[in-house]
């Protein structure tokens, strides 16, 4: 018999300790020289989520290598063609024909051998699915779980089943099964290498495996095949084509076993939608379909259960944030006991905080993809249930974020189990933090009983169901009576693993129409395991986690010019672009109109003139010798010095980054998008998202308006202008907000301008295929078929409205509701006098502006204002901010007073550089302000605002506030 070839050595590495895995085939790892996938280490991307993400994306796209910043890369896998999978079925077929047929004491041989190398590498294992996600606990837990599953009571049964003997009257009967012959895997996104790894049991039945790997988390599985499961292989003598592992498209690769005649069985762990569906398609096509899908598990917990073993259960619900499939979703609990339950696990919920997945104390993994658990509340809330806790987005450290990577862990309490139906988070599979807690009103134990059992056994989803209960009869009832699932477990915890009892498997929305209790041998009949605790399971007594590496993390790279930071200022005011003046500027600049209007300054980008004056900074605006373009200014040119130089040089040719007549050409491409009329057209649209935004918070009494209103608010409009898909808009904005500082000495600073490259790259050629109304297709036309601007300049008009085209809408609604909170009376005014509508909405504005600097100046020649002349190719800095508080032109300007008139302000610039979208943002300020003010009724303050920390802008990242709610009292 040929047999599995042994890996020659460790794979080779790109950067220090960068695991490297080439396609898997027929046991034998083949050279790869195409494109790869990469892995970060989850420390980088709970760090830094945004700037981590564009470095994996610019790694995958090939635009960047992993000695960049390689700390943070895990590992690489090659991404394989079809080509690779057409070998790997090949090599399988040709294995399963052989491999079938070998003696069940060889595979039982295998089976021993895979669990002592499970047990050799585990800690290896445990330290990959920590890198990948999985907090330590968690980890931990798995790898026994693989290993309890592996063992010999649970893998002797197995093979017990696959050949049998009897021998009545004087006869040999062997009741035997039989391989099936090639099975491809899908492994879960969540946890692939335990996917994979019960999927190795497959092997000991027979079969030939084929596994496609998640390009999400590949590296733990791919380690778990190529160093545990191959030398496995090659002990037992099993031939080559037994195990393959590619990882590559996931439609493509199911498209490829539906289509092939090599395969016979497809073993899909995924949700439940998209499970129904495959099962529709591997019936059509012939192949037998095992399902693994999601499961809406319940605890029924009885009146006599323990309340500390009750709470410890249903904290399993949080376990790697609920996106275990087997975690608990739904407890029904017993009415004599709900109240003092709900109170200990409320106070235990609380307790649990994010945190980086080496910190033994932390259960949560990140979940960015939050709309199913915003939607799962929101409607509970809208049923009539309480919502006891959770509710926002966090970020690592506990913090709320709208770029946040965990969901706060969620407590929903209902009472009455039909009430209990109508609830989206009991009828449905959850993939987040959310626990339901559903109370039976009070009756009679034996019709308590009766409608509890009878509520989990009616439930559409068939994985797993718990009880805790000590009266033997209620036991005894639960086992009897509870049918429709793959397992039950009574006074035993919920998720862990047991000897006997696969880890998967059940019938309904959980398996395939003829699922069960799922060993891969296995699947013929139906099958359900029960385990009865008689005492509660002692807890593990893990050894402390040690990381292989330190938690990498990237810092900026400093390099400021000589005399920065400066010194403070008479009278210990901050000087300009310092931490302590971007927090408030005003004093520091009223300061410098008065003494040095026209001041000789070191900004973090290099030295520089600050214009103060009105007059001045109007004039900068107009006067040719003035220049924008960033390759001719001194601030300009430090401010790109960490670009890549091919987009530095290709993107920075757009309207705002050019003088005359050039950038008089590129303006009047785009004013006939941005007319008066037509940008007024927007007011309706506006109007809807301001109010469906509303819609979301107005019952909850409280919130952040940023979050809430303000941020989605902008990223729409904008993108409804471009005519450009809208991405995630969080990701987006974050991303472009560190790009577009002054300074860009930031993280991961290379890996976010190639992410915005390749956006606007994807949009651009998008709009090319199918063009529309919009600025985008309107450029496109400009460039494709008048020759009106050439290629790069398309790209970078498109780069520089992503930059440009968000954040005066977010900071003109976002500073001027926190202007009239702070002054209630200009507050009262505004909401209920409309005709201070229109010189309001201006003396906001002026007020507070949005964008208090503009980008780059610099002068071509020597220019005087006042009585100072700035030389030749110097930097200038024109502050709109302070020219708007300048007393000659605006008396007391510190005043807020919505009825001044403010015509001639310049928080939209002025000049030929006037924003061209100066309507659209001050119809959507208008719009929002008004609407807050109208349907938040009682708004006040809820908290301390907090300022974004950037030189460019003027803009906050937080504005919590309270209002009052119709019919709840006011908020607190």
């Amino acid at each position: 018999m040929t047999t599995c070839q042994a890996p020659d050595g460790p794979a080779a590495h790109t950067a220090e300790d960068v695991l490297s895995f080439g396609p898997l085939i027929g046991g034998v790892t083949t050279p790869h020289h195409g494109a790869w996938v990469y892995a970060l280490r989850a420390g980088a991307l709970l760090d830094d989520p945004v700037g981590a993400s564009c470095y994996r994306n610019a790694l995958n796209a090939g635009r960047m290598g992993p000695d960049a910043h390689p700390g943070t890369v895990l590992g690489r896998c090659a991404l394989a063609g079809a080509d690779h999978m057409s070998a790997a079925l090949d090599a399988a077929r040709r294995a399963a024909d052989e491999w079938g047929g070998s003696p069940v004491a060889q595979r039982a041989a295998l089976a021993e051998a895979f669990r002592a190398r499970v047990r050799e590498h585990a800690d290896a294992l445990i330290g990959l699915l920590v890198e990948e996600g999985h907090p330590v606990r968690l980890a931990q837990g798995e790898v026994d779980d693989l290993l309890t599953f592996f063992g010999p009571e649970t893998t002797d049964w197995c093979l017990r089943q696959l050949d049998t003997r009897h021998h009545p009257e004087g006869r040999t009967v062997v009741l035997r099964r039989v391989p099936d012959g090639v099975v491809c895997v899908q492994p879960p996104l969540n946890t692939p290498a335990l996917g994979v790894a019960a999927a190795f049991q497959c092997v000991l039945a027979g079969n030939a495996l084929v596994v496609r790997l998640s390009r999400q988390a590949p590296i733990a599985a791919m380690y778990l095949l190529e160093r545990i499961a191959v030398p496995a292989l090659v002990e037992a003598g099993a031939p080559p084509g037994v195990l393959s592992a590619l990882c590559t498209d996931p439609g493509q690769a199911l498209d490829t076993w539906l289509a092939s005649p090599l395969v016979d069985d497809v073993l899909y762990f995924g949700d439940s939608v998209r499970g129904e569906q495959l099962e529709k398609a591997c019936l059509a096509a012939g192949k037998k379909p095992v399902l693994e899908l999601g499961g809406n598990d319940m605890v029924l917990v009885w009146r006599d259960a323990p309340l500390d073993r009750a709470v410890e259960t249903l904290l399993e619900a949080y376990h790697g944030s609920g996106q275990i499939c087997c975690a608990p979703n739904v407890a029904l609990v017993h009415p004599a006991i709900a109240d003092p339950l709900t109170e200990l696990l409320a106070e235990r919920v609380r307790a649990l905080r994010p945190g980086f997945p080496d910190d033994p104390d932390v259960v949560l993994a990140a979940s960015p993809q939050t709309a199913g658990y915003d939607a799962a509340l929101a409607d509970a809330r809208q049923a009539g249930a309480r919502v006891l806790t959770g509710g926002r987005h966090l970020d690592v450290h506990g913090r709320e974020s709208d770029i946040a990577v965990f969901a706060e862990p969620a407590l929903v309490r209902i009472d009455g189990l039909a009430r209990a139906r109508e609830l989206r988070c009991v009828r449905h599979e959850t993939f987040f933090p959310v626990l339901t807690l559903v109370v039976p009103e009070p009756a009679p134990d034996d019709d308590l009983l009766t409608g509890m059992t009878s509520f989990v056994a009616s439930g559409s989803y068939g994985l797993r169901n718990s009880l805790l209960a000590q009266d033997p009869a209620v036991v005894d009832r639960f086992v009897r009576d509870v049918r429709s699932c793959g397992q039950l477990r009574v006074n035993d915890a919920h998720l862990a693993g047991v000897p006997y009892l696969s880890h998967h498997g059940g019938p309904g929305l959980s398996g395939d129409r003829y699922g069960e209790l799922n060993y891969p041998m296995l699947r013929t009949s139906r099958l359900q395991g029960v385990s009865l605790a008689q005492s509660p399971p002692q807890p593990r007594a893990a050894a402390p986690y040690v990381p292989a590496q330190p938690r990498p993390r990237i810092e900026a790279p400093r390099s400021y010019p000589p005399g920065w930071p400066p010194e403070d200022l008479p009278g210990g005011l901050p000087a300009p672009f310092t931490e302590a003046f971007q927090h408030d500027p005003y004093p520091t600049l009223h300061w410098l109109r008065a003494h040095r209007p026209v001041s000789r300054i070191v900004s973090p980008d290099g030295p520089g003139w600050l214009l103060t004056r009105y007059d001045d900074v109007r004039r900068a605006h107009t006067d040719p010798r003035v220049t924008c373009a960033s390759s001719r200014t001194t601030a300009g040119r430090t401010w790109l010095r960490h670009w890549p130089d091919e987009l530095r040089e290709r993107l920075f040719v757009h309207l705002l980054d050019s003088d005359d007549p050039r950038h008089a050409e590129l303006r009047a491409l785009m004013r006939p998008f941005f007319t008066p009329a037509r940008q007024e057209q927007w007011r309706a649209r506006v109007q809807r998202l301001v109010d469906a935004r509303i819609d979301r918070i107005a019952d909850r009494g409280r919130a952040d308006l940023m979050a809430a209103v303000a941020y989605p608010l902008g990223g729409n409009v904008l993108f409804s202008v471009l005519g450009a898909a809208p991405p995630q808009m969080d990701h987006l904005r974050a991303m472009i907000w560190r790009t577009a500082e002054w300074n860009n000495d930031v993280p991961y600073v290379a890996a976010l301008a190639h992410e915005i490259d390749a956006f606007v790259r994807k949009a651009v050629a998008g709009k090319r295929r199918s063009p529309g109304d919009d600025l985008i297709s309107l450029l496109v036309t400009a460039r494709d078929r008048d020759g009106l601007l050439s290629e790069d300049e398309l790209h970078g008009q498109v780069m520089m409205m992503l930059v440009a085209g968000q954040d005066p809408s977010i900071n003109s609604v976002g500073n001027g509701l926190h202007a009239l909170l702070t002054h209630p009376g200009q507050l009262t005014a505004l909401r209920d006098d409309p005709s201070v509508r229109d010189s309001g909405i201006g003396e906001l504005l002026r007020y507070e502006s949005p964008l208090p600097f503009t980008s780059w100046r610099g002068t071509l020649e020597p220019v005087t204002f006042g009585d100072v002349t700035v030389p030749a190719d110097e930097s200038l800095f024109l502050c709109l901010g302070a020219a708007n508080r300048d007393p000659a032109r605006f008396p007391e300007p510190d005043r807020l007073d919505l009825r001044r008139a403010t015509t001639g302000h310049l928080a939209f610039g002025h000049g030929p550089h006037y924003c061209l979208g100066a309507h659209i943002g001050r119809m959507t300020a208008e719009t929002a302000v008004t609407t807050v003010l109208r349907r938040l009724p009682g708004l006040r303050l809820d908290g301390a605002p907090r300022w974004r920390p950037s030189m460019f802008e003027r803009g906050l990242s937080a504005l919590p506030v309270a209002w009052d709610v119709a019919g709840k009292g006011a908020a607190r």
